[in-house]
C-alpha cells in the first residue's frame, strides 16, 4: 500500500514535469514508452533490444541514465523490494535544445529516408528538456530512502547507445508508418499547447513556468522560409490564443487587449527568432500572472462590471449612489449583490483598492504625498495619511523610508 502510494505521487510528480513514468514488468511490452516513436518507424525489435538493456542492467542502488540512438535520456531503475521485479523508466527527454539542422542530419546518421525529417522533427518538439537531471535523482534517491528504509547512496551509470544506421525496413510500411508518426506528433504537440492554454486560464504560474523553460525552436512550425518572420507569426498566434485563455479565465477584455497590444508591439521589434522564443516565454507568464491579478470570471456580470470599473476609475467617485448611477442598477441592489458575492461592502473594497495603489505609488515614484493621495481619489492629504496609518501601522513618509527600492 505505502510502495503503490509512492509510486502514484512520483509519476504525479514526473508528470508535471511533462515526463513519462513507467512501471516495466519482465513480461510487458514496451511499445508505449517511446510514445511509439519505434512503432511509426517499424522498428519493433528496437523494444525487444531495450527490453532486455532494462532488465539486464537494472540492479538495487543504481540509476542507470540511457542515451538511445535517437538521441532520447531516460533514467530506470529497479523497484526496491519488489515482488514483481518491476523497473520504473523516466523519459523520454532531451538534455537541451535541438535545431532542424540536427535533426536532418540525426535522420541520416540513423540510415532513415530524410522525408522522416519532419516526424523526427515533430517528435523532439513535444518532449520536455531537462539539462539539470539533479532534481530527477533526488526524487528517485528519496523513493530509495524511503522504501529500503534508512540513507541510500545511490550509484549512477551512464548507457549510450550509438547511433549507427537502423535495420532495413519495407519502404512501403514505412510510408504509412511516416503519415501515422506525423498525425500522432500533431496530436501531442496539440495536446500540449491545450495544456499550456488551460494552465493560463487558471492562473497556474509555477506551471507555466515550468513549460516555458523548455520553449525551443523545434516547438515552432516552420510555414515561411524566412525564420525570423516564421517565428514572429508564431508569437502572433501565441498572443491570440493567450488572449482567449486570459478571457476564458475571467479578466476582462480591456485588461486583455491592453496587454495584447503591448506584446504585438513587442513582437514586431523584435530582431531575432531567439528573441522571439524568449518573449513566448514571457508572453505566458504575463498573461497567467494577468489571470491571477484581474481573473472576475467568478462573479456574477453586475459585480464584474462593478469591479473593473474602480480599478479604471481609481481617482474619480467610486461611491455607491455613482456606481449604481454608471451600471444601470438600484443602489440597494447593487449594494446587497456586491456585499454577498465579495464579502465586503463596496466602501471597504474601494478602500483596499486605493491602499494597495498607495503602496504602489510611494515604492515605485517619488510623487509627494498629496499627489499620491489625489491619484488614490483621496483630495485630502491629512484624511489619506490617517487613513494610510490607521491600515498599516505607520506614515506615508515612513513607510516609503523603509519600503524595499522597486524599480521605478
Amino acid at each position: 500500500m505505502v510502495q503503490g502510494a509512492i509510486m502514484e505521487y512520483l509519476s504525479s510528480a514526473f508528470g508535471r514535469m511533462r515526463l513519462r513514468f513507467t512501471l516495466v514488468s519482465p513480461g510487458d511490452p514496451l511499445s508505449g514508452i517511446d510514445s511509439g516513436l519505434r512503432a511509426m518507424l517499424g522498428l519493433d525489435e528496437e523494444y525487444d533490444r531495450m527490453h532486455e538493456l532494462l532488465f539486464s542492467r537494472a540492479r538495487a542502488g543504481t540509476v542507470n541514465r540511457l542515451t538511445d540512438a535517437f538521441d532520447c535520456r531516460y533514467l530506470f531503475f529497479a523497484l526496491p523490494q519488489d515482488a514483481a521485479n518491476r523497473v520504473a523508466v523516466v523519459g523520454p527527454y532531451l538534455a537541451g535544445s535541438l535545431s532542424r539542422e540536427w535533426v536532418l542530419e540525426k535522420t541520416e546518421q540513423l540510415g532513415l529516408p530524410l522525408v522522416f525529417a519532419r516526424q523526427l522533427t515533430e517528435f523532439y518538439a513535444s518532449q520536455p528538456v531537462i539539462v539539470d537531471t539533479s532534481m530527477l535523482l533526488a526524487l528517485i534517491s528519496t523513493l530509495g530512502d524511503t522504501l529500503w528504509g534508512g540513507a541510500t547512496s545511490f550509484e549512477t551509470v551512464d548507457l549510450n547507445r550509438a547511433a549507427v544506421p537502423l535495420l532495413s525496413r519495407d519502404t512501403a510500411a514505412m510510408e504509412e508508418n511516416r503519415i501515422l508518426m506525423e498525425m500522432k506528433n500533431i496530436e501531442l504537440r496539440y495536446r500540449h499547447e491545450n495544456s499550456m492554454m488551460d494552465a493560463v486560464s487558471k492562473g497556474l504560474l509555477q506551471h507555466v513556468e515550468w513549460i516555458t523553460e523548455h520553449v525551443t525552436g523545434l516547438s515552432l512550425e516552420p510555414r515561411t522560409a524566412d525564420p525570423l518572420r516564421n517565428t514572429k507569426n508564431y508569437c502572433i498566434i501565441c498572443n491570440t490564443l493567450l488572449r482567449k485563455a486570459a478571457e476564458k479565465g475571467g479578466v476582462h477584455p480591456l485588461h486583455v487587449d491592453r496587454v495584447s497590444s503591448r506584446y504585438a508591439e513587442q513582437i514586431e521589434s523584435k530582431a531575432t527568432p531567439e528573441d522571439c522564443v524568449r518573449l513566448i516565454g514571457e508572453m505566458f507568464r504575463g498573461y497567467c500572472r494577468l489571470v491571477r491579478s484581474h481573473a472576475t470570471g467568478q462573479y456574477s456580470a453586475p459585480v464584474q462590471n462593478a469591479l473593473f470599473y474602480m480599478e479604471e476609475n481609481l481617482s474619480g467617485d467610486l461611491g455607491l449612489q455613482k456606481l449604481a448611477q454608471v451600471l444601470n442598477l438600484s443602489p440597494g441592489y447593487l449594494s446587497g449583490l456586491f456585499h454577498r458575492e465579495m464579502g465586503k461592502t463596496i466602501t471597504q473594497h474601494v478602500t483596499d483598492l486605493r491602499m494597495n495603489h498607495a503602496l504602489h505609488l510611494l515604492t515605485t515614484t517619488q510623487l509627494q504625498v498629496q499627489h499620491v493621495a489625489q491619484l488614490c481619489g483621496i483630495p485630502d492629504a491629512n484624511y489619506f495619511s490617517k487613513l494610510f496609518r490607521k491600515r498599516f501601522g505607520t506614515t506615508p513618509h515612513r513607510y516609503r523610508r523603509h519600503a524595499p527600492v522597486q524599480d521605478r
